[in-house]
Order: C-alpha cells, then sequence, then structure tokens
C-alpha cells in the first residue's frame, strides 16, 4: 500500500521527468555529434548576449553623461543659445525679405504702368491712438520725401506727406477731416465711367463713415452708385489716374443746385502697413506754384504803390476837406 503511493507521489512523477528528459538528451547526443548541446545553448544565449551588449553600452553612454561637468553642461547651454539666437535671426531676415519682395513687386507694376514716377516704398511706424487721420512712416527727407509728396498703394490713394524730417514723415490720410484731399489746394477728382469731374474734400461726420465727398457735379450729372473714382491731376498734389474710391450714393447739395457724390476709398487707411511715396511725377506741383506765384504776385503790387500816390491820395483828402470849410463858411450869415 505505501510502494503504490510512492509511485504516485509528485516528486516522484518530477523525477521520471528528469531522467526521461535526460535519456533523450543522451540519444539525441548520441545521433548528431557533441555539437548539438552546443548549438542548442548558443540558440537560446545569443539574443540575451545582445540585449545585455545593448544595455551595457546605453548604461555607459548614461554614465559619460552623468559625469559631465557643470562647466561642460554651462557651455552646451550656452552653444544652444546662440544657435537658437541664430535661428531667430534668420528668420526675422526671411521675414524682412518677404516684406522687401512684395514691395518690390509693387513698385515694378506701378513703375511699369507709369514711367515717370519716382516711387520710394515706405513702412507705417506710428500711429495715433485716438486718430485715423495720420500715421509716420519709416522714410524722410534723406530718402528723397518731402512734404505734399502723394502716398499711395497698388489699390489706390491713401494720402500726402504732411510733414518730415530726415528719417521720417507724417502722412496725412484722406479720411483726415475739415482739409481738401491734398492741404490748401483743390484735389480734382474724375468719375471713371461718366468721365465728370469735381473736387474732392471731406469733414468728421464723413471721415468717421470712412468717406470722402465728390462735390460741385453738375444738376445734369450721370454718375451713379458703383462708379470708380480716380484722381483728375487738378490741383498737382496727385497725378492723374490714382485710383480713389467706388460711389455709393449721389445727393444734392444743401445750399445749391450741384450735386456731390459719397466715395468709399479703396484703401482703408486704419490698416495700411507699406505704402509707396510718389516723389516725383509729371506735372507735381504745377497747380500750387502758380497759387504761390499769384498769391506773391498780389502782395508784391500790395507793397509797390509809390509815395506819390500816398502824397496824392493824401492831398485829394486835404481838398476834400477845405471845400467842406469853404461850404460852411459861406453859409454863415
Amino acid at each position: 500500500m505505501n510502494d503504490n503511493n510512492l509511485f504516485h507521489s509528485r516528486s516522484f512523477r518530477i523525477l521520471a521527468a528528469v531522467c526521461a528528459a535526460m535519456l533523450v538528451l543522451m540519444l539525441f547526443t548520441a545521433g548528431f555529434g557533441g555539437e548539438a548541446p552546443s548549438n542548442l545553448l548558443s540558440f537560446f544565449s545569443t539574443p540575451m548576449q545582445r540585449v545585455g551588449t545593448l544595455v551595457t553600452n546605453n548604461a555607459a553612454v548614461a554614465a559619460r553623461e552623468a559625469s559631465a561637468s557643470k562647466e561642460e553642461l554651462l557651455d552646451e547651454n550656452a552653444r544652444l543659445r546662440r544657435q537658437v539666437a541664430e535661428l531667430q535671426s534668420q528668420l526675422v531676415d526671411y521675414y524682412d525679405l518677404k516684406k522687401e519682395n512684395a514691395q518690390l513687386y509693387e513698385y515694378l507694376d506701378m513703375k511699369e504702368l507709369n514711367p515717370d514716377f519716382e516711387l520710394v516704398a515706405a513702412s507705417v511706424i506710428g500711429r495715433d491712438p485716438n486718430s485715423f487721420y495720420t500715421f509716420t512712416i519709416d522714410r524722410g527727407t534723406a530718402a528723397g520725401l518731402s512734404v505734399n509728396d502723394p502716398v499711395v498703394t497698388d489699390e489706390g490713394v491713401v494720402g500726402w506727406i504732411s510733414s518730415a524730417n530726415s528719417i521720417s514723415a507724417v502722412v496725412t490720410t484722406i479720411l483726415s477731416p475739415d482739409t481738401r484731399l491734398g492741404g490748401s489746394v483743390e484735389t480734382g477728382a474724375t468719375d471713371k465711367v461718366t468721365g465728370e469731374s469735381g473736387v474732392l474734400s471731406t469733414n468728421l461726420p464723413l471721415s468717421d463713415q470712412g468717406l470722402v465727398k465728390l462735390g460741385y457735379l453738375t444738376a445734369d450729372t450721370q454718375a451713379k452708385a458703383g462708379d470708380i473714382v480716380v484722381t483728375s491731376g487738378l490741383g498737382g498734389i496727385y497725378p492723374q489716374n490714382l485710383k480713389v474710391g467706388v460711389i455709393e450714393s449721389v445727393n444734392h447739395e444743401e445750399y445749391d443746385v450741384s450735386l456731390y457724390a459719397l466715395v468709399r476709398p479703396f484703401v482703408d487707411v486704419t490698416e495700411v502697413r507699406d505704402v509707396m511715396v510718389i516723389t516725383s511725377f509729371l506735372g507735381q506741383g504745377e497747380a500750387m506754384t502758380a497759387a504761390a506765384s499769384d498769391s506773391t504776385s498780389s502782395a508784391s503790387s500790395a507793397s509797390s504803390a509809390s509815395p506819390a500816390d500816398a502824397a496824392s491820395s493824401d492831398a485829394d483828402v486835404s481838398s476834400s476837406g477845405a471845400d467842406d470849410s469853404s461850404s460852411d463858411a459861406g453859409g454863415t450869415p
């Protein structure tokens, strides 16, 4: 009874399995030679050796990095910072070149259409936070700019140079209220569809709506909403055929029979960033020069009255006074 329990015990089964495995191994070795166990062992051990080698190498690299000195780490950090700064500078240069390239394309297009134009590209560098009527650009008299030079984009008229120093200039936009479009000299514009001309101006209520006024249209005008308005060249501030805007409505003047058109400018002067200044064109300043000459002539004529004329005038006054005295004496009883 005890012998039967021994053969059925778990320990006996394990021992029998080990003996059987050894027997199979001995038979396998006898049949294939002494290299079989070695090959079998290599089959299982080689992947483990590869994993162990990889782990050892990575551990060595980590150990070297961990053993780096504080000075080495600081040097590496400084080098990386310099690389970042160089890349940022290259990025800034890229965007500058991209903007300059776009400006040059606009310059070439405008120059091809208007070979008499002398153009200077400029960028907006400052705005009055309380007003959209003026802004400052990064070019001045050193770049050839002068007061009253027209300022435009490829979309149309922006305004004119109202003041300038050597490195910057102030642009008064076409929405500046209570001024004619171009300062004290009237600026003419033409309805490109009908060919009718008028004078451009604006005021505070209109500028707040982003509008300018094309005035002095005749009572039988054919101008209508949707017509494109361009500069006519009158006034000498702007050359001919610069785009101004599109007519939104035509209305009657309050105090006469003429009509006027409300014009929406093509250029949003509150958002413009890059502009072209026309420093020279055919006919520039002719009307202003003529107006200045007339003013000078009038002043010269007034100041050139001779002393003889003044004496003659005084004699006339004295003669008139003597006549009055004589008349009074004759009337005395």
